[in-house]
């Protein structure tokens, strides 16, 4: 019988049948088993009896297996007492923590039993081997051997280094190789992770506690990068000098190459593919490569609607959908390469066709057929969602002789798409490109903007029926710094479709809370209040609790915020929407229903809305002095709100003879180019209104 059989191990794990199974498999084999139902019955067997090596489980109530770990190694030093850790594999990121406390290594559920047999053995030769080191080295390389990593064993004081068949297999190397130094392994490390590894090995090699755990990307002999995790711990002589380090090697490419939430290949692997494919048709001079950018149109009102979780899940479910569609299209599985897909970035699908006709009625058909699948409706937890996407093309051709190029001409190609409509594909045109360069452009000096203290907030009067300045709107400027300052028309569209719009309103409503707390503080009446713009895509949640908390911040009464939202509103999911409001107008904040009569007006719905105010359209007021239908239609706009218990603000004033006609009419408020234009805070509370009611 093997000496290592004499040896007794504890096995910890709340679970019974796990237990059982465990125990019953080493007692067959002949060793020597006790059992513990968790973390503290172990740690009163370990007070009481001596144990060889200890296999626990990771998660288990009262005491987890990380703090069990902990205490173990509080008594007992890695080498003279070894635990392997017992795992689940969704459990493995946990896996990573294990080892820094001590670990010495781990199996995964449902167990293999050669795998665990030899893990056990080989950790209870190295406990073994470490009492004494100077005459058991044959022994120690035997252990190394029956190991299932990649296992390396490196006699410092020779230099000379083993390699097990399994590490020459991860790098797709035969044993006949025949590599015995470090230098010859470490050439194979990429550049950008070579001083890491080495590292991390000199500071094992001076610190014993420190022991190595290092993610490295390694050559493998098909000329990609496959990442591995090592792990490793020297022996030392009683002097304390570095004799031998002994390590494995673990290829978890899996985890760093793929999205967690989609499966598909990440970016980092995207644009290795990318790049060796596009390499080789440009050697051999063949045009057969189309690239497929595609991304979901409105993100941000779909996550408004779904919140992050449900977008996650969406995602994969997209993920899934696209790849059906390219397992089972005849258009595309007709192609001498599958079709590669990956997600780029967080809302960004990439898909390369390798073999495909570079047809354009063939590429569009390809789309159109992605995009018909994606049509059709998702369940999200038991919602039903229906979404549209953009697809560009890109063709790599000798004008763009870098990936990187190509990648911008599909994302091109895509927003000029998006641009279009919905579910538009479109293939990259150079002559286009200009101007689809100027809207990806825009959007990053938008993005810069936000970040970078370049928007600016005007100020509206907004007048009473008694003359007096009520309160102001709050509207939005970008002063550009090429372009000077720019109405919204020129970027408010392209902030809620690239999903900024968010971003932008929470920063007016902080900016429009400030001024107001600084007017009221130089003497402006407390009873005037201050309106805000808000997109229906950032109602949530989470939205309203960062207005509540900016309102607590700068101490602003929620009585004297209205927040303005659209007739869009009714194109939503209308019963969240109002349960929404109703909970913010609780609070105190009242809500004005804006641009009135243009949009998705539904009256079943304006009965139930929790507005106060509702804000007739300059285009009805436009014609009020010239057309008796546009006075009488205003009219019964006034009368209907008056009788829902709303007050009427009539906006786009701009004449005299508007304001006499709407007040006669019953307006409560105005608002126009007749009281006075948008214009900075400066100064605001000193010259608006500029003009009143004729009758005041």
């Amino acid at each position: 019988m093997d000496t290592d059989l004499t040896a007794h191990i504890l096995v910890v794990d709340d679970t019974e049948k796990n237990r059982d199974l465990l125990a019953l498999f080493l007692t067959k084999i002949g060793f020597r088993t006790s059992k513990a139902e968790g973390g503290t019955a172990a740690l009163a067997m370990l007070d009481k009896h001596v144990f060889d090596l200890v296999l626990l489980d990771m998660i288990m109530p009262e005491i987890d297996g990380l703090s069990t770990l902990e205490s173990i190694r509080k008594r007992y030093q890695v080498n003279e007492l070894p635990v392997i850790m017992v795992t689940g594999m969704s459990e493995v990121k946990g896996v990573t923590r294990a080892l820094e406390l001590g670990a010495n290594d781990y199996i995964t559920k449902p167990f293999q039993k050669d795998i665990l047999l030899s893990r056990v053995r080989m950790q209870l030769e190295m406990c073994r081997l470490y009492k004494d080191v100077k005459t058991s080295e044959e022994r120690y390389s035997l252990a190394f051997a029956a190991a299932n990593d990649g296992l390396w064993d490196w006699n410092i004081v020779t230099g000379k280094v083993f390699f097990s068949d399994h590490w020459y297999e991860m790098m797709g190397m035969s044993p006949d190789c025949a590599f015995d130094s470090i230098k010859q392994w470490f050439d194979r490390v990429h550049p950008d992770d070579i001083a890491a590894l080495r590292q991390a090995v000199d500071d094992h090699l001076s610190d014993p506690l420190r022991i190595v755990k290092q993610e490295y990307r390694a050559l493998h002999e098909d000329g990609s990068y496959r990442w591995m995790l090592c792990r490793a711990r020297a022996l030392f002589s009683d002097t304390g000098t570095p004799l031998r380090m002994t390590g494995a090697q673990a290829d978890i490419s899996a985890s760093k190459t793929f999205d967690p939430i989609t499966g598909l290949p990440n970016a980092a692997v995207f644009m290795d593919r990318l790049q060796r494919v596009h390499a080789h048709a440009r050697r051999t001079g063949s045009a057969n490569l189309a690239l497929f950018s595609l991304s979901l149109n409105h993100k941000e009102k779909v996550t408004s609607a779904l919140g992050s979780a449900g977008y996650e899940k969406l995602t994969s479910a997209i993920a899934r959908r696209v790849n059906e569609v390219a397992a089972t299209e005849s258009c595309l599985t007709q192609l001498k390469e599958p079709a590669f897909i990956s997600l780029l970035a967080d809302n960004r699908f990439m898909i390369l066709l390798e073999g495909i006709p570079q047809e354009s009625a063939e590429l569009l058909k390809i789309g159109t057929c992605i995009q018909r699948s994606l049509g059709q409706p998702f369940t999200i937890f038991d919602e039903t969602v229906y979404c549209t996407t953009s697809i560009g093309i890109a063709l790599p051709s000798k004008d763009n002789d870098a990936v990187d190029e190509v990648i911008q001409d599909a994302i091109a190609a895509e927003s000029i798409a998006r641009q279009a409509g919905e579910d538009i594909t479109h293939i990259y045109n150079p002559h286009l490109h200009g101007k689809a360069l100027d809207h990806l452009r825009l959007e990053n000096e938008l993005r810069h903007a936000i970040n970078n203290g370049e928007l600016r907030a005007f100020y509206q009067p907004l007048v009473s029926s008694s003359g007096e300045l009520a309160g102001s709107e709050s509207l939005v400027r970008w002063q550009h710094p090429k372009h000077g300052l720019l109405a919204p028309y020129h970027f408010i569209p392209l902030a809620e479709d690239v999903g900024l719009i968010h971003s932008i309103d929470l920063w007016m409503f902080r900016e429009s809370c400030r001024q107001y707390r600084e007017w009221i503080e130089n003497g402006g009446s407390p009873t005037m209040f201050i309106s805000v713009n808000i997109s229906v895509q950032g109602l949530s949640i989470e939205w309203a609790d960062q207005v509540l908390s900016a309102v607590k911040e700068f101490g602003i009464p929620p009585e004297s915020i209205h927040l303005e939202i659209t007739e869009s509103i009714f194109a939503g999911d209308i019963e969240k929407i109002i349960t929404l409001l109703e909970q913010l107008v609780d609070l105190g904040i009242s809500f004005a229903i804006d641009d009135f009569g243009t949009g998705y007006s539904c009256f079943s719905y304006l009965r139930r809305l929790p507005a106060s105010y509702l804000k007739i359209d300059k285009a009805f007021i436009d014609d009020v002095a010239d057309s008796e239908k546009a006075r009488l239609l205003v009219s019964n706009i006034i009368h209907m709100a008056h009788d829902l218990g709303m007050k009427i603000i009539a906006e786009g004033v701009e004449t005299r003879e508007q304001a006499e006609i709407l007040e006669a009419l019953g307006s409560d408020y105005f608002q126009g180019y007749y009281f006075g234009r948008p214009q900075a805070a400066a100064g605001f509370l000193t010259t608006a209104p500029l003009k009143s009611l004729p009758g005041t």
